[in-house]
């Protein structure tokens, strides 16, 4: 029959709306309002969308941010096709100033804005002479643009054109993360704050998304700009590290984007590497050599318990999303042995080579089809699987990895836990503990 997933998807080509990606860069940039010059349901699919990163940060009990900024739409409807909606555009930016007297006003344009052919920036810089406040056209059309990020890295332009100056000094001791990788109230940006502050560097902000408009200064005041994420190999990272590289050529800000925290050895790269930049490496290895023996004394507990005992890793992602390496490393430590993997029918062909040739140079364990028979056999042979997506057969035993973890030690110490937790569930239950 086969193994059968959950709410799984192959991704075969990029399609994707730069809209919901303005909302996100500015979402909780206090004192900025956004505008949406667009139909209404473009607002309604983002702010659905904000639904979930709530219930999914209130779960993980790590839900602190303010309520969100003000999120508006112009409402083009169908017989604005041949005039346009501009005097629609223009009656919103004005209710949007008297009803919420935002700092600054942000449109978007959307796909059926560019397709009518309507002037957002000429608009924007009409009602910003009349109102004497901010109105800025962010350069985006939808669907029309290229990838969705695109949208996050023109309003972070924008921000820096108009609410940056030349810093009179730097601000020692202070750094300002570049990127998201879950937001500022996220375990993952929770626990690089507390490192660094470990070694002297306090956290000014994080630029775009949670940095309010009137402290945009502390980006280019900063010491040092850190740029978040997990891959160099990534094309969003290289956008992201050439948006850093555009701020130290406008400003002199140094930026560190030559190392990405992950598990505990690269987070110990990483830190070392911030260290040696501030002049802080005496500091960096006492942090360093405390976060080693507090995971060493949870680890020998848990081999008491997991030592000997048999997982498989079920795959259907492509790697820079799971960071394998991290997780095979961690399951040699706790004596756990990988009796395969498994890869899911959810690869394109090229995407499927990928991923096996990744595997082999992390593992010599054997990697099997998902149609497979021997593949089921395998998963009811093991203790416990470690899987990228929830499988429907409930008498296994099941750690679901996310695309976001938390890191370094911590993020060891959580998996070192879900695997002695899972073991607690009868085998003839099941049960499925979110990694």
């Amino acid at each position: 029959m086969g193994i059968e997933v959950k709410r799984a998807g192959v991704r075969r080509a990029q399609c994707s709306c730069s809209m919901p990606a303005v909302w996100w860069a500015l979402s909780y940039a206090r004192g900025a309002l956004v505008i949406f010059h667009s139909p209404r349901s473009c607002a309604h699919v983002v702010r659905e969308k904000d639904v979930g990163t709530f219930h999914r940060m209130v779960g993980a009990e790590t839900y602190a941010p303010p309520s969100p900024v003000p999120l508006l739409t112009s409402g083009i409807g169908e017989n604005d096709a041949v005039f346009g909606a501009v005097e629609r555009l223009r009656a919103c930016v004005r209710y949007a100033a008297e009803k919420y007297h935002p700092r600054a006003v942000f449109i978007g344009g959307s796909c059926v804005s560019g397709i009518i052919g309507d002037d957002t920036r000429a608009a924007a810089e009409g009602m910003e002479a009349e109102l004497g406040l901010p109105i800025i056209a962010i350069p985006t059309g939808g669907f029309l643009d290229d990838v969705s990020f695109d949208g996050y890295l023109s309003v972070g332009r924008v921000l820096v054109e108009r609410f940056m100056q030349q810093p009179k000094e730097t601000r020692r001791g202070t750094v300002v993360f570049l990127g998201d990788c879950g937001g500022l109230y996220s375990a993952y940006v929770q626990e690089l704050k507390r490192l660094l502050e470990g070694i002297g560097l306090h956290l000014a902000g994080q630029f775009p998304t949670y940095m309010p408009l009137d402290e945009m200064q502390a980006v280019p005041e900063a010491e040092l700009l850190v740029v978040l994420g997990s891959a160099m190999s990534d094309e969003k990272q290289e956008m992201l590290i050439s948006f850093a590289q555009e701020i130290h050529a406008r400003f002199g800000t140094p930026y560190f984007a030559d190392a990405f925290a992950g598990g505990a050895e690269e987070t110990a790269h990483w830190l070392r590497a911030i260290a040696a930049c501030c002049g802080r490496t005496a500091a960096a290895e006492k942090v360093i050599e405390r976060e080693k023996k507090a995971f060493d004394r949870v680890l020998v507990r848990a081999r008491e318990m997991l030592n000997g005992r048999r997982t498989v890793l079920v795959v259907g992602r492509e790697l820079h999303w799971l960071q394998p390496e991290i997780l095979l490393r961690l399951i040699e430590k706790a004596g756990v042995h990988l009796a395969g993997i498994i890869l899911l029918d959810l690869f394109t062909a090229e995407q499927r080579t990928g991923v096996e040739d990744g595997l082999h140079q992390c593992t010599d364990a054997p990697i099997l089809d998902a149609d497979d028979p021997t593949s089921e056999e395998l998963l009811h042979a093991v203790d416990f699987a470690f899987t990228t997506h929830e499988l429907v057969d409930v008498q296994l035993r099941q750690i679901l990895l996310g695309k976001l973890p938390t890191v370094g030690w911590a993020m060891e110490r959580q998996l070192i836990e879900d695997m002695e937790h899972v073991l607690y569930r009868h085998i003839e239950r099941g049960g499925l503990i979110y990694g």
